[in-house]
């Protein structure tokens, strides 16, 4: 994503706006399949780090105001191409306060390391969403002095991103191979600077287009020096952007696309959702959602990817403006909305929990219920419960149950076995098994 002269603008914003008519006759390829579920006997342990999020004014002081482990570096001042002002001169006072800002905050930073200097870039004139030659393949030894000079500076207290969306023409226009062999530089410059601790992140890819799906596919299948991707990369990433007018659940079934697609060197790797957010429509408004689905759409996505084996996930954006439709913040960048306070109260329900697999219910009376189950210790199980869409339903707690919460904040403490009307928005039920 990026900000625009006029304003912010997002990636899938950027990616389609040299293209819309091209996209309004695209065929969307979501996958379709059912919900995966975790594997029985899965557990991830819920890590600060988990919370991700982009603030934009990171740079200059700004740290979102919801509770957040980790923050990525983009649309922040320092793309290569805002760093390196002339070849071989290299300004790094936009990272350097991004960085410490976020240290400062207890955040782990992400550096995403394109985009191309013009006068490094092998087609100067390659128009992209950062100027002419942004999205151009880099001379080979350029990236790999600038990424060296990176990893010197910063060593181990950033993670590493190779580029941001390359499968999107607005931010790369060179070839899957050449993406492959940027991979490989970034990979053997990063391990001599910085050593082998430091952390490499693939390349994002958004994946709600087939042709988005395809390059992806054929990224993970390259080759550079013999070696496939996996043995150049740390952790694989995704933004797992749905279609306008889908939620959360669509969002997460690329999720398994993802891990279908990748070859068996990296299945095992850690993924990391790098970018999310609902309603996006290749323009600076988004497609519009009432306040209490925008609610819902903080709490499902979260406890989604955390029962989807998703180690992190990355909120685009803090204060991103109307370019996406659920709001953390208002435009004062310091009020809470109400999907911004809902943020805080999920995160508090699955912050250090061993978060467990989420089923969906197929027929009967219960059908399209959506539950999911973590266990905060030996002796207390939350289970999650929500239905994205038609009529609520009403489900009957174990006996063992202690009470109830919403994303409101609100906790009805009952014991015993009881009702509980479920809707669009997650309730955690709190149970001593």
């Amino acid at each position: 994503m990026f900000t625009t002269r006029g304003g912010p603008m997002s990636a899938s914003d950027s990616r389609l706006f040299t293209r819309s008519a091209l996209i309004v006759s695209v065929a969307f390829a979501i996958v379709v399949a059912t919900l995966t579920l975790t594997p029985p006997g899965y557990a991830q342990k819920i890590r600060p780090e988990f919370f991700g999020m982009h603030d934009s004014q990171i740079a200059n002081g700004s740290v979102p105001g919801v509770h957040v482990g980790a923050v990525r570096l983009w649309d922040t001042g320092t793309t290569w191409r805002e760093i390196e002002t002339a070849p071989g001169s290299y300004d790094w006072s936009k990272v350097d306060a991004a960085v410490d800002t976020a240290r400062g905050a207890g955040l782990r930073p992400m550096l995403v390391l394109g985009q191309t200097p013009q006068f490094h870039a092998v087609n100067p004139l390659a128009p992209g969403a950062y100027g002419d030659g942004a999205t151009s393949m880099p001379r080979l030894a350029a990236w790999t002095k600038y990424v060296k000079a990176a990893a010197n500076r910063y060593g181990t207290k950033v993670d590493y991103q190779v580029w941001n969306e390359p499968n999107v023409i607005n931010y790369w226009t060179g070839t899957v191979s050449q993406m492959a062999s940027l991979t490989a530089a970034a990979s053997k410059a990063i391990n001599s600077a910085a050593g082998s601790s430091a952390t490499i992140v693939a390349p994002s890819f958004p994946l709600r287009l087939a042709s988005q799906q395809k390059w992806y596919g054929k990224y993970w299948a390259a080759k550079a020096n013999g070696k496939g991707m996996a043995s150049y990369v740390d952790v694989v990433a995704a933004n797992l952007y749905p279609l306008s007018d889908q939620g959360p659940e669509e969002s997460i079934k690329l999720r398994a696309f993802v891990k279908r697609v990748l070859p068996t060197a990296a299945r095992g790797k850690p993924m990391w959702n790098t970018e999310i957010n609902y309603g996006l429509l290749g323009g600076p408004t988004a497609k519009p959602i009432p306040v209490a689905k925008q609610v819902a759409f903080v709490g499902r996505t979260m406890l989604l990817n955390a029962a989807n084996d998703v180690q992190r996930m990355y909120w685009y954006g803090w204060a991103q403006g109307g370019i996406a439709n659920t709001h953390l913040v208002e435009d004062d960048r310091s009020t809470l909305t109400a999907a911004g306070r809902a943020w805080d109260v999920a995160r508090g329900w699955i912050l250090g929990t061993d978060m467990k697999s989420c089923a969906r219910t197929a027929s009967g009376a219960l059908k399209g219920l959506y539950t999911c189950t973590a266990r905060k210790s030996s002796t207390e199980v939350r289970r999650f419960y929500w239905k994205p869409s038609g009529a609520s339903v009403k489900i009957t707690t174990a006996q063992s149950t202690k009470s109830w919460s919403d994303l409101s904040d609100h906790t009805t403490k009952k014991s015993g076995k009881y009702q509980i009307k479920i809707g669009q928005s997650p309730i955690m039920v709190t149970s001593r098994s």
